[in-house]
């Protein structure tokens, strides 16, 4: 197999983990979120109150609709990205240096997105975790809380979900990183052809002018 049939195939399976593990994000906080209400859990402070119960800051839903939105565009990205892959793998041809360009350039700004989805989901957790563990031994333990009644909120399960997201985003973001990686390696594979290709073409040139001396270069 070629090496850029290697690498056609290297990205179109990243391009596989790479769906797999945006449905990893987008499945359980989309849950999350339609448990909650509507309500973020990420960045979410409060106290607890005479009764027993949690009573919520809420934080702006604007992380966890920067979250879903990302990885819903990766979802879409991906699946169409690996079709496309497999597609030319099928027919044994490649992209043009124009599309590894735009490749590289989507892939670098994906991961950088990606990054920022990651550390949205790490910091706003722990800040979460931060105000429930004022009467819970873990975070884990506070799955079986309630919160003030008017939110009618459903916490049973959010440890579970938001790890899985946790999981998903961070493999997520190396996952795009190696796609960056890939797509740079391509990219650079094109550049040393084509040095390669005018190299060539200047040598042939020189050897017909020492050939013929009386011969022009044009």
């Amino acid at each position: 197999m070629a090496v850029n049939n290697v690498l056609l195939l290297f990205q179109g399976t990243g391009y596989i983990v790479a769906l797999m593990l945006s449905l990893c994000v987008v499945i359980p906080l989309g849950l999350n979120v339609e448990n909650f209400k509507g309500h973020c859990l990420l960045f979410t402070t409060g106290s607890f109150g005479d009764d027993g119960n949690f009573n919520a800051d809420w934080a702006s839903k604007g992380y966890c609709g920067y979250i879903l939105f990302v990885s819903s565009l990766l979802v879409l990205v991906s699946i169409i990205q690996a079709i496309r892959m497999f597609s030319m793998l099928r027919k044994e041809t490649d992209s043009s240096f124009l599309s590894a360009f735009l490749d590289c350039i989507m892939t670098i700004l994906f991961a950088i997105m990606v990054f920022v989805a990651s550390i949205l989901v790490t910091l706003g957790f722990k800040t979460w975790c931060d105000a429930v563990t004022q009467r819970f031994r873990s975070c884990d333990d506070a799955s079986i809380m309630e919160i003030s009644k008017a939110d009618n909120v459903q916490t049973k399960g959010f440890f579970i979900q938001i790890g899985t997201v946790q999981f998903g985003i961070w493999s997520s973001w190396v996952c795009w990183v190696l796609l960056a990686v890939l797509s740079t390696l391509k990219l650079c594979r094109y550049h040393e052809r084509e040095v390669i290709r005018v190299s060539m073409a200047r040598q042939r040139q020189k050897i017909i002018n020492q050939m013929d001396p009386d011969s022009s270069v044009e």
